[in-house]
This record gives structure tokens, C-alpha cells and sequence, in this order.
């Protein structure tokens, strides 16, 4: 016999699930208090411009500051999810890397390569790990095209990307003091804190 059809979820129902996934997340409680009102307020943005009000511009990129293990990449994740429900971003999947997959070795190849990473990305999450390898260097022309690729493609693509910096929290703010363009886009932060011991065996049990 034929399966039954299980009916697609609504916006609603999906938006519900995830914010759901989001309050069920041991020792995030900083990122809980950070996402859900950003949520709220996108909600009211929506139904502003449905009634033809003027709505607040605003920057979704954001900065994950913390040690790996920390839940920054679930909680990127997370995020995307919501967007997507929401219809902020029209699938709201994650596209996870680092510098590997955006910066070459040779000279020419670092423009095609990041574009062909952001193009994976589009209508979701750019989640870029490590990011602050991308703080510019003397002898390290790459990472600095590879940025510049990275902001140009933020600005024209910016109806349809989301991207995420994550990495510890010193080099991340010299990574964005290096770069005006970094720093004017990426506003929004949030901290990581390591799990206590208690969280620890939470998680485990």
C-alpha cells in the first residue's frame, strides 16, 4: 500500500519547532536571550511592511565569539532555520567553512573559489569558522581578496545571504579592527560561554 502523504508543515509550525530547538539548548542561555527577540522584532517588521509602515534597517550578519565545542554552530544553524520560517531567507539552510574553503594557494584562484563557496550559500547561512585566519597579513594577499570577495558579495547579494563569523573572541575583534568594511557589517554579537560542569552532565544525561 501507498504511504500516506504526510502534509507539509506551515511557516508557522516550522518557525514554532525551531524556536522549540532553540529553548531546549543546554547552556546557551545568553544566545537564547539574543535570538529570540531578534525574532520577535523581525515578526513586528513583517507585519509592519505588510501594513505599509516604515520598518527599521537592520544588519543580520553576525559575530560568534568562543571556544570551539561551545554550540556556535548549532546555534548558526538555529538561526538559519528561523530565517528561513520566516521568510527572511528563502531556504535558510547552512553552508559551513573556513578559510580552506574560501582562500586558495595560488595566485587567481581565491576570487572563484570564495564566490563558488558564497554561491552555495545563497539564501542561507554563510557559517565561516575560524574566521579571524582571514585577518590580513604581510605575506597574505589571499585572505584579504577573499575578504573583499566575501563584502562585495554581502552587498549585492544581501536580500539573499546571511553570513556568520565565528571564532575567539580576541582575534575576532583584530580581525574586525583590521577592516572598516568588516566591522561596519558585523554589529551584531554574541558571546559563548564554556559549559560549566553541571551543563556538562546535563548534556550527557
Amino acid at each position: 500500500p501507498t504511504p500516506p502523504i504526510t502534509p507539509e508543515k506551515t511557516p508557522a509550525e516550522r518557525l514554532a519547532e525551531t524556536m522549540a530547538e532553540l529553548d531546549r539548548l543546554i547552556g546557551l542561555a545568553e544566545s537564547q536571550e539574543e535570538v529570540r527577540p531578534l525574532a520577535n522584532f523581525l515578526k513586528v517588521q513583517a507585519k509592519r511592511t505588510q501594513a505599509g509602515l516604515p520598518t527599521t534597517d537592520l544588519t543580520l550578519h553576525m559575530v560568534f565569539n568562543g571556544n570551539p565545542g561551545t554550540g556556535k554552530t548549532t546555534v548558526a544553524r538555529i538561526v538559519g532555520s528561523i530565517f528561513g520560517a520566516m521568510g527572511i531567507l528563502k531556504k535558510g539552510h547552512l553552508i559551513e567553512t573556513d578559510r580552506s574553503g574560501l582562500v586558495a594557494e595560488y595566485a587567481g584562484q581565491t576570487g572563484p573559489k570564495s564566490h563558488k563557496k558564497i554561491d552555495e550559500a545563497l539564501d542561507g547561512v554563510l557559517f565561516i569558522d575560524e574566521a579571524y585566519s582571514l585577518a590580513p597579513e604581510e605575506s597574505d594577499n589571499f585572505a584579504a581578496e577573499a575578504v573583499q570577495t566575501l563584502l562585495r558579495r554581502m552587498e549585492d547579494d544581501r536580500a539573499r545571504l546571511v553570513v556568520i563569523l565565528a571564532g575567539y573572541s580576541e582575534p575576532m575583534d583584530h580581525l574586525l579592527a583590521s577592516n572598516a568594511g568588516l566591522a561596519s557589517r558585523f554589529r551584531r554579537r554574541m558571546e559563548f560561554q564554556d559549559y560549566t560542569a553541571a551543563e556538562l552532565g546535563r548534556i550527557f544525561e
